[in-house]
């Protein structure tokens, strides 16, 4: 990480300094082009002037005319051999063709039919910045525009460092680790964004682990009987025997493994956020009609009613989800009732709730949270199942932004409150 920011803040010094040669080597140019066209503009006159009275005088008398010259101008006037003065191509062209020209701070011109120059200088200095003053000016704002992103950069390099450390001990096993937020204005909202993701990966894998821990326990009996059952198969005194006995056992114990893979499928796929779910617009009347539909004849002394109010509820939800919860619920009422369930449905602050009321003997209050975690059952609980139904209900009324409750039920035994929300929610 260190690196990356490194490498991140030495880009911009670059860009910074490749822009500073730009801006000078800009402003050089076109200042220098500019002010020599105004100062041969300016002071040709002058040059041509005194060319004009060395001339007029005479060579022999240069060195009088040079002194009556010097007296009318406030700086140097000097006359010298033009092979003493390197000048390139372009501007000897100019001085054969008879041009006052600046070079440097002087201005230069050509006595006619001879090789010596006029030179008139060094003038006065121009008011106005140097070119080592812009220098200094635009080197000083790169200075301090580098000093303001290092201190820019500074916290938030610090914070993605504890971002960076963070996930290396949640990758080393500590699942707990995270950043602590909210000590400045200038905390990045990633660190919360990284927390939520952590606390996210820690309860998945923690769930993870406890369903596999429950999974092995489960496992191991269908898998125990299914053994035993093949043992007492190899002793078996005849056919007779191995069928009716021993390879009825088999099939019991495989069709229990066969629900429990079944159950265990669809709570890894309800996982919350791992599957994407398709919403439509339902009544909730219909989907108590289709659940009791489905798992009424499996309990064929219980009376199974519901009531819904009117007009119909309606909810958009995710149906298939909505379906299994409903049914999981009918399905174990119907276990635990003596003679009814009752299935009713309520509409209250846009939220849709479904009662799943028995007259069987209730859930101790102790127990109401423990019946919804995976294969926990209660210590009198004898009848046939995975102990995964009511944890599909729970993750799946998570994943419809609802929640699932227990309670007394004023039929006798238990009432379970399925809320999630209705229609626009």
């Amino acid at each position: 990480m260190t690196r990356l920011f490194v490498r991140f803040y030495l880009g911009v010094i670059l860009i910074l300094f490749v822009a500073w040669l730009i801006q000078t080597y800009v402003f050089r140019a076109s200042t220098e082009t500019e002010n020599i066209s105004v100062v041969e503009a300016a002071l040709s006159g002058a040059a041509f002037s005194a060319r004009d009275d060395l001339v007029e005088g005479g060579q022999a008398n240069f060195d009088a005319t040079l002194d009556k010259v010097r007296a009318r101008f406030a700086y140097p006037v000097e006359i010298f051999p033009k092979a003493e003065r390197p000048l390139s191509t372009e501007l000897s062209g100019r001085i054969d063709r008879g041009e006052a020209i600046l070079i440097a701070r002087t201005m230069v011109v050509a006595i006619p039919s001879s090789d010596l120059l006029v030179e008139l200088g060094p003038l006065p200095q121009f008011a106005g910045p140097t070119r080592r003053n812009v220098l200094l000016g635009l080197g000083s704002v790169f200075l301090l525009a580098a000093a303001a992103i290092a201190i820019l950069l500074r916290p938030i390099a610090k914070q993605f460092r504890t971002i960076e450390r963070t996930a290396l001990a949640i990758a080393d096993g500590d699942l707990s680790a995270r950043i602590e937020e909210g000590r400045t204005r200038r905390d990045l909202p990633i660190a919360g964004a990284f927390n939520k993701m952590a606390a996210r990966v820690e309860t998945l894998l923690r769930s993870q682990r406890e369903l596999l821990q429950a999974v092995s326990h489960e496992l191991r009996t269908p898998l125990a009987r299914i053994k035993f059952a093949t043992e007492l198969v190899r002793t078996a005194d005849d056919d007779e025997e191995r069928r009716q006995h021993h390879i009825n056992s088999i099939d019991d114990a495989t069709d229990k493994l066969d629900d429990l893979v079944g159950e265990l499928l669809d709570y890894a796929r309800l996982d919350e956020g791992t599957e994407a779910a398709i919403r439509e617009t339902i009544s909730a009347d219909e989907i108590i009609a289709e659940a009791v539909a489905i798992y009424a004849p499996l309990h064929p002394t219980i009376q199974f009613s519901s009531s819904a109010p009117s007009p119909m509820v309606e909810l958009t939800t995710y149906r298939r989800g909505l379906l299994r919860a409903v049914g999981n619920l009918v399905s174990n009422a119907g276990k635990y009732a003596k003679t009814q369930v009752n299935i009713s449905v309520l509409q209250t602050d846009g939220q849709v709730q479904i009662l799943v009321d028995d007259d069987g003997n209730g859930i101790a209050e102790a127990d109401r949270e423990l019946v919804f975690e995976p294969f926990k059952r209660l210590s009198n609980d004898t009848q046939p199942g995975t102990g995964l139904g009511l944890a599909l209900v729970r993750r799946i009324c998570h994943r419809l932004h609802g929640d699932v409750s227990v309670s007394s039920s004023p039929l006798g035994g238990a009432r379970f409150r399925l809320r999630i929300p209705g229609s626009g929610n």
